[in-house]
C-alpha cells in the first residue's frame, strides 16, 4: 500500500536521485536526506543505487520501479557502476560532478510557475547528463555547465546550493552560450540508454568500449595514432568523436578501412614506437587489453597486425 500521496510521477529522463530529491520538496518541502530517514530508507544506500532501496522507495511512493530501475547507476565496486545492462568505469562523472543544460532548467521553471508550484519540485537532473561524453544538451545543443555537487544529503531539491540562478538568469547563460555540433556519438549514447536500437556493431559492444573505441580512432584518424584523446581540446575531441563513430557505425568495414589509412600514412622514421610496424596505431594498441577473446574487435586487430608482420 503506498504511503505516500499524490504521486509526483517519475521522469523517463531523469536520474533516481532527481526524482527522490523532487519528492522530498514536494511532500516535506525540506532536503531530501530528513525525507528518506522519515520514510525509514538509507540515504546512502539510495545515493549510490542500491536496487532494494530503489524498489523501496517505488512501494512507498506508488511508482513503478522499472523505469526508475533502469535510470539508476548502481555501484558495483569502488570504481564500477552498473546501469541497466552497461557496466561503466570511466565514463560516469564522478558523484561530485553536477551537470546541467540551463535551457533545460529554465523550462523546468516554466513548467513550475505554470503549475504554481516550487522550482524544486520540477527541476529535474537528466540522465544523460551523467555520463562524460554527453557534453552538450541534445535538445537544445547547448554546452553542459559543470558545478560541483552540494551536500545531496541535506539540501532542497538536486540542485539546491549549486544553481541559485533563477528562471531569468538561466535564460540569460542560455542565450549567451554558443551552440555546439550535433554529435553522432551523444545521440547514440542517448539512444542506447533509452532502448532504441542503432547500428549493428556498436550494438553488439559494451557501451563503453564503442565510446573508446569511436575516440580512439577518431583521435588517430584526425590528429595522428600517438595523440590522447583527453589532451584535445573540446572542439577537437568533437571533431574526433565524430570520425570515429563513422567508422565504427560501419562495423568491420569501417574499422579495417580506419586501420589501413592508419598504416598507409604512417612514417616509421617518426614513430616513437619500438616495434616500427605498428607505430602506424598508436594508442589503438591499448585496445587489445581491453576486450575479450570473441570480441570482433581483438580478431580485426590481430589479423591486421597479422598482415603487417607478413609484409
Amino acid at each position: 500500500m503506498a504511503r505516500l500521496f499524490p504521486l509526483l510521477p517519475f521522469r523517463t529522463d531523469e536520474t533516481h536521485w532527481s526524482w527522490a530529491a523532487r519528492m522530498a520538496a514536494f511532500h516535506i518541502r525540506g532536503p531530501i536526506g530528513i525525507f528518506l530517514c522519515d520514510l525509514g530508507l538509507d540515504p546512502y544506500l539510495l545515493s549510490i543505487g542500491d536496487p532494494d532501496e530503489v524498489i523501496r522507495l517505488c512501494t512507498i511512493a506508488g511508482q513503478d520501479p522499472a523505469p526508475v530501475l533502469r535510470n539508476t547507476a548502481m555501484r558495483n565496486t569502488s570504481r564500477n557502476w552498473r546501469l541497466g545492462k552497461e557496466f561503466l568505469t570511466d565514463s560516469l562523472c564522478p558523484q561530485q560532478d553536477l551537470r546541467l543544460c540551463p535551457a533545460c532548467l529554465a523550462e523546468d521553471d516554466a513548467a513550475a510557475m505554470a503549475a504554481g508550484q516550487d522550482i524544486a519540485i520540477h527541476r529535474r537532473e537528466r540522465l544523460v547528463w551523467r555520463l562524460k561524453p554527453i557534453r552538450s544538451c541534445l535538445k537544445h545543443r547547448l554546452p553542459l555547465i559543470r558545478r560541483d555537487r552540494p551536500d545531496h544529503m541535506f539540501g532542497k531539491g538536486v540542485f539546491a546550493g549549486s544553481v541559485p540562478e533563477n528562471t531569468a538568469w538561466l535564460q540569460d547563460l542560455a542565450g549567451c552560450a554558443a551552440p555546439c555540433l550535433e554529435s553522432p556519438l551523444q545521440t547514440y549514447i542517448a539512444d542506447r540508454l533509452a532502448g532504441r536500437h542503432g547500428p549493428a556493431w556498436p550494438d553488439n559492444l559494451p557501451l563503453e568500449q564503442v565510446i573508446r573505441i569511436t575516440r580512439l580512432l577518431g583521435a588517430a584518424l584526425e590528429f595522428g595514432p600517438h595523440v590522447a584523446f583527453d589532451d584535445l581540446s573540446a572542439p577537437e575531441q568533437d571533431t574526433a568523436s565524430t570520425c570515429g563513430w563513422t567508422c565504427i557505425a560501419n562495423g568491420e568495414a569501417g574499422i579495417r578501412r580506419a586501420l589501413q589509412i592508419l598504416q598507409a600514412g604512417f612514417d616509421p622514421k617518426r614513430s616513437p614506437c619500438r616495434i616500427k610496424k605498428w607505430g602506424a596505431f598508436g594508442q589503438l594498441l591499448d585496445e587489445l587489453r581491453h576486450p575479450l577473446p570473441s570480441n570482433p574487435l581483438r580478431r580485426i586487430f590481430e589479423e591486421q597486425f597479422a598482415s603487417i608482420v607478413g609484409s
